[in-house]
């Protein structure tokens, strides 16, 4: 990826004051980017309307492209010169006659407009702001905010509705970013900015994806999906300038998936890692499946992103994400992407929208539409804070009039949580390692968008693509009694073949070596990880930033950490908190609380 800011005059440009803004664009937010950004930013200047764009490169592939008064610029490679050829000598700035695929950000322009979109999904998504002299518009709303700063950190002012959302949701339903008058568009939406004016517009629409109807009722799409699947993947490892990848391989459906596409490429300097211990299933899984594609296979314990402590890694995790909570709040203190070579490609199998993602059921009514609501929403904050973040969640939903509850809950999967919930989390790994997630890609959602939906939840679209990407991974365990939901009653006659009791069994042990198992032994205030529901609502209370808190937490979720922080022994947190599933909920609600502490020290904006 690379970072774009794009800067418009509102009015006649003052070339001197234009220079001093990208000046200090440059030097506030270059200590920002992580050590995979070792390229000296390019500064295209005379474009549209007086427009600077500011690119921030991570490889020495060239991003920004003109042709005649018209020019194109995307935060992934080779993009800009397709969108310049798709839309024509004379068309216009967002006019595709060709789909482009990928997942990214673009800015394009001519003599009067320019337009910024994104693809869906959107691992990155346009943000925008604008001041008494300028407009901004960025895939990080940090390089914006800085520039409406003029580069002095101390002027910036966060959002307080963002903090709201973070909380409860882990990410911002309503566009809200880190920064006050910085903005997220709405999905499906653009920003023009033409004749002194920024107006949130239409997105460019992707023609809908053609698929070839059969007589075989399983088959519709399969032949489609695949062929996606292999493009989005020839296109990030043609983006790859080293050809290490590392594979985040769990061993369920997604990352088996992904390493068929990479094992059936040939890819030679694949090394897969998997999270746990021995007596893990799904490490079990993965070494088996490790051993099958003869590529290097590691077990690690999960490293803190600041060796020495829990707490600053908390803080550095604001810092790598730019000033996003990780929606995966209790995974937060963890060096998430944690390469082994700076640079190298991170694969993970994130968020196919081709197994339907929430829809999980062929007839979804209102009431599951409802008990999912609730389910993504924490609601630790007051009433009055409640209230306004679930009418963020409504006010998205209502905003796609005539959709059915079906329509909705496969909506949010493909619109938010494959793209909002993953802009922390792309941030973070992109500052050590290239993003590698074909499963993201917008060749890939349309043909996704055009399957039956019951395809999509049954996940036969997907056991068809393994079957023909790699059947043999099928006669492979999944771990923790894993299957396919049209499986899950017991065998398709139609379907399942022969291998069924083979990948529904149990899966069996296999050698492995752990390491970084003595990676935290020193670590002062672990206690926070061993015992993570007393310790850390005792960090809570003692914290610097719990005065504010107490004022937006809702006193229920209150007097829920000072109970926990009394309690002798987590033994009796465990056991007072009773259902598994509520200890889950209370540890991600005290991690995101730990996170709100970090996030209103502003230490995470010091590089």
């Amino acid at each position: 990826m690379t970072v774009l800011l794009n800067i418009v005059p509102r009015g006649k440009a003052d070339k001197g004051g234009l220079r001093a803004v990208c000046a200090a664009a440059v030097e506030s937010y270059t200590p920002f980017l992580g050590p995979r950004y070792g390229q000296e930013p390019v500064i295209h200047r005379a474009l549209s309307s007086g427009a600077v764009l500011i690119e921030w490169p991570a490889t020495a592939a060239r991003h920004t492209r003109r042709r005649g008064t018209r020019w194109a610029s995307a935060t992934f490679p080779g993009v800009g010169d397709e969108l310049l050829r798709s839309s024509g000598l004379f068309g216009q700035p967002m006019e595709m006659r060709t789909p482009v695929g990928g997942s990214y950000m673009a800015i394009s322009g001519n003599r009067q407009e320019i337009f910024a979109w994104n693809t869906v999904p959107a691992l990155e998504a346009v943000h925008y702001g604008e001041d008494a002299d300028y407009f901004y518009v960025s895939n990080r709303p940090l390089a914006i905010a800085l520039a409406m700063a003029r580069g002095d950190v101390d002027a910036i002012e966060t959002s307080d509705d963002y903090l709201a959302e973070a909380l409860n949701f882990g990410f911002s339903m309503s566009g809200q970013t880190p920064f006050a008058g910085v903005t997220t568009i709405p999905t499906r939406s653009a920003v023009k900015i033409s004749g002194g004016r920024l107006e949130v517009v239409d997105g460019p629409a992707r023609p809908p994806a053609g698929i070839v109807q059969t007589e075989d009722p399983f088959s519709p799409g399969v032949a489609e999906l695949e062929a996606a699947l292999n493009s989005s993947t020839d296109r990030l490892l043609a983006a790859l300038p080293e050809k290490t990848i590392q594979l985040r391989l769990s061993g369920g459906k997604d990352s088996r998936l992904l390493l068929g596409l990479l094992r059936n490429r040939g890819v030679q300097d694949l090394h897969a890692v998997t999270q746990g211990d021995e007596n893990s299933e799904e490490v079990m899984v993965a070494a088996q499946l490790a051993e099958m594609t003869g590529i290097q296979h590691s077990v690690v314990r999960p490293a803190l992103s600041v060796p020495s402590s829990v707490i600053d890694s908390f803080t550095q995790s604001l810092r790598d994400g730019q000033g996003y909570f990780l929606s995966e709040a209790i995974g937060a203190p963890y060096a998430f992407a944690d390469p082994f070579v700076v640079g190298e490609g991170y694969a993970s199998g994130q968020w196919p929208t081709f197994k339907g993602l929430y829809q999980r059921k062929k007839s979804i009514v209102q009431e599951d539409l409802d008990r999912e609501w609730a389910a993504h929403n924490a609601q630790i904050l007051t009433p009055e804070l409640n209230e306004k973040t679930a009418q963020a969640l409504l006010d998205w939903a209502e905003s796609m009039p005539g959709s059915t509850p079906a329509d909705i809950l496969y909506a949010y999967g493909r619109d938010i949580r494959a793209s909002r919930y993953m802009q922390a989390s792309t941030v973070v790994v992109d500052a050590y390692s290239q993003v590698f997630f074909p499963f993201a890609d917008s060749e890939v959602t349309a043909v996704s968008d055009a399957l039956s939906p019951y395809l999509r939840f049954s996940h036969v679209a997907m056991f068809m693509v393994m079957r023909r990407v790699w059947n043999e991974s099928l006669a492979v365990p999944f771990a923790r009694g894993g299957r396919f939901r049209f499986e899950r009653d017991g065998p398709s006659e139609k379907l399942s073949g022969p291998d069924f009791a083979q990948r529904t069994a149990t899966p069996e042990p296999w050698p492995v070596t752990v390491l970084g198992a003595e990676r935290m032994a020193e670590v002062p205030d672990r206690m926070l990880l061993d015992e993570p529901l007393t310790a850390s609502a005792r960090y809570l209370l003692d914290c610097a930033g719990w005065p504010r808190l107490e004022q937006i937490l809702n006193p229920g979720f209150v007097a829920l950490i000072r109970k926990l922080a009394a309690m002798e022994t987590e033994h009796e947190a465990l056991m007072f908190l009773r259902s598994k599933m509520r200890r889950i909920h209370t540890q991600v609600n005290l991690s995101r609380a730990i996170l709100a502490d970090r996030w209103l020290s502003r230490e995470w904006l010091r590089p």
